[in-house]
């Protein structure tokens, strides 16, 4: 926290999350009072999720080509500007939904210029201290977010929560101006890549073994989310409907959790990283349990461990953007972005047609853990091998 740059990307990010959690519950609230439609008010909430499906892999770009601190300023002012059109009262329903889409667009070159510039603002020593950071602020800011929006959103009104929202854009592209250093493009018009290298992000991906096996390895949590989406069956089945909020919570409170006893007992960035297949195969293994029809306290329990195992996203985050060449990562994070929230949303959405066509939560939450633990084996050994046979080679950023 004594760097000034990562300050002030910190701060905004987390503002920003908290921010974006009170536009959500709002804008929700408004589509109910406006239509009664329970339909139309699922619906916008899930609209939150597209978004960066189709901008990260197409906008990825504009961090590598444009100076990355002027990408997130622009953005930060026109989510800003966007935002206060959306808060202004008598702005048709449809209209502030189209809006939100945009806004939601224009987050994946923010956040992929944000990523892009983390390895550039903190040291080498302190690069994965300041990922962490990032990944448990964002889970805390994301609980109390929602934990608040309620109460704020139906005390003040939905137009006051949207008008906050505009004005955490605000500060983010303040913060972002006069705290972090201007640096050149990393790539601008594709000048100084590597004519001998790939050609395109996706092309980086798939052929390095070291980035093949980390996205492998973090696109399992589409798996580990099963019980998540499954949150209201698994909570009626276990007598206790009024536990589905703790279900819910529970993946990221014990992935902060997580993240923290990690880095506290594990301080070498190597030993983090060797650690990053046994982790994610524990991330799954608890699921397995689930065949046996647990009570909600195991249940409970079976989810923390699992949830603090998930901690290994955060070595494997910053191991993958290390290793990524500096005109590559805008491109690649909106990419792999795109790819976790599919493999997150795909997997809620299979698991509950899985667990509607056998009729057992419990069965299907087990079946989740044992394919898991296969595929989060192979993804381990597959980063144990290629993690090996670059290990002497220096890493440049």
């Amino acid at each position: 926290m004594g760097n000034r740059e990562f300050r002030g990307l910190w701060i905004g990010s987390t503002v920003s999350t908290v921010g974006d959690q009170l536009a959500a519950v709002a804008l929700s609230l408004l589509v109910f009072e406006r239509t009664q439609s329970p339909a139309w008010t699922a619906l916008t909430w899930s609209l939150t999720l597209f978004p960066p499906l189709v901008s990260g892999p197409l906008l990825g770009w504009v961090a590598d080509r444009f100076p990355r601190r002027t990408v997130m300023v622009w953005c930060a002012w026109l989510q800003a500007a966007l935002m206060a059109l959306m808060a202004l009262p008598n702005v048709p329903l449809w209209v502030m939904i189209a809006l939100l889409v945009v806004v939601l667009m224009i987050a994946s070159p923010f956040l992929a210029a944000q990523e892009a510039s983390l390895p550039h603002v903190l040291p080498d020593d302190r690069y994965d201290d300041g990922v962490a950071l990032f990944g448990t602020s964002v889970d805390v800011a994301q609980m109390a977010g929602l934990a608040g929006a309620g109460f704020l959103v139906t005390g003040a009104g939905a137009h006051v929560a949207l008008a906050i929202d505009a004005g955490t854009f605000v500060l983010v592209a303040l913060l972002v101006q006069f705290s972090v250093r201007y640096r050149p493009a990393a790539d601008p018009l594709g000048s100084r890549r590597d004519p001998e290298g790939p050609r395109g992000a996706f092309t980086l991906l798939v052929s390095e073994p070291r980035l093949r096996s980390l996205l492998g390895v973090r696109l399992l949590a589409g798996l580990a989310m099963v019980p998540e989406g499954l949150a209201v069956p698994l909570a009626n089945d276990l007598g206790a409907v009024w536990a589905v909020g703790l279900i819910l919570a529970i993946e990221p409170a014990a992935n902060v959790l997580g993240v923290a006893l990690l880095f506290r007992l594990v301080r070498d960035p190597a030993k983090r990283e060797r650690l990053i297949g046994p982790l994610a195969i524990l991330s799954l293994a608890p699921l397995v349990m689930f065949a046996l029809d647990p009570n909600l306290t195991w249940t409970i329990a079976l989810l923390v461990i699992a949830g603090m195992a998930g901690a290994y996203h955060t070595p494997a985050r910053s191991a993958w953007m290390r290793i990524l060449p500096d005109g590559y990562r805008g491109r690649a994070y909106g990419i792999s972005r795109a790819a976790l929230r599919t493999s997150q949303g795909g997997g809620m959405a299979a698991a509950g047609v899985v667990a509607h066509t056998v009729g057992s939560v419990t069965a299907t939450i087990a079946g989740a853990g044992g394919i898991g633990i296969l595929l989060a084996t192979q993804a381990a050994v597959a980063w144990r091998r290629a993690r090996a046979r670059n290990e002497p080679e220096a890493v440049a950023i």
